[in-house]
């Protein structure tokens, strides 16, 4: 009978972090290439600051610096070391930075960036208020914000990409299927649509759209949410 695995960011074990890497570095055409990418450039595009400073939290080996423009500079917050290693290897620039940190705590000065890009990265979090509020500290007022997740009202579609699979009230974990590679450990919890919205609107990061994309079997699998800090 499969366990849960202590880790809540499975991705700091090397070995997953390489399985994760290769199969982002060998996606073309997909989702990313023809929904997410476009929606961060045209998001990018509406911030009036001149040469922002963009923060991306949860940017795993760097490759979203390189698929948006316009930005002053980049700095991608990775809680794997592998994985920042792997940023600076292959998307390094002068005016890019890979550092190391948590969403939980980011090593970013209070109201020192003019855009916050989270993708993929919340339904990873068993804290999503911490990682919130951390989110607005870091955040300028006025500054932008574009996180985009998992849609929990298409839960039971994910569960259907996961083998091995445990399921507790609050999250499951298993081997995710990733294109291109073997199937890889993830940690998913369950956060209602809601209360994501409700949780950026409680730290004065208000929600001016909400857009959802990839369908699976009639569903839509991820949630994008787009505002400002107040």
């Amino acid at each position: 009978m499969p366990q849960f695995f202590d880790a809540e960011n499975p991705f700091t074990d090397e070995a997953v972090a390489k399985q994760w890497a290769t199969s982002v570095e060998i996606e073309s055409g997909n989702w990313r290439d023809k929904v997410l990418y476009p929606e961060m450039r045209k998001w990018l595009a509406g911030i009036t600051e001149p040469k922002p400073i963009i923060l991306d939290v949860g940017s795993g080996q760097g490759r979203g610096s390189t698929e948006i423009d316009g930005y002053g500079k980049y700095i991608g917050v990775e809680p794997s070391e592998f994985l920042v290693d792997r940023a600076k290897q292959l998307y390094s620039a002068a005016n890019r930075d890979f550092v190391i940190g948590n969403a939980y705590e980011l090593p970013i000065v209070s109201e020192s960036v003019d855009g916050v890009i989270s993708v993929n990265v919340f339904f990873h979090l068993a804290d999503l208020e911490t990682a919130v509020k951390e989110m607005s500290r870091v955040l300028r007022r006025g500054g932008s914000f574009f996180v985009n997740t998992a849609s929990y009202d298409s839960v039971d579609v994910w569960k259907t990409l996961y083998t091995d699979l445990v399921v507790s009230e609050t999250m499951m974990q298993g081997n995710i299927r990733l294109p291109e590679t073997e199937p890889t450990l993830n940690t998913f919890y369950f956060q209602p649509n809601q209360l994501v919205i409700d949780r950026l609107e409680k730290y004065g990061l208000h929600v001016e759209k909400v857009s959802y994309s990839c369908e699976k079997d009639g569903k839509t699998l991820f949630i994008t949410i787009e505002g400002r800090r107040v």
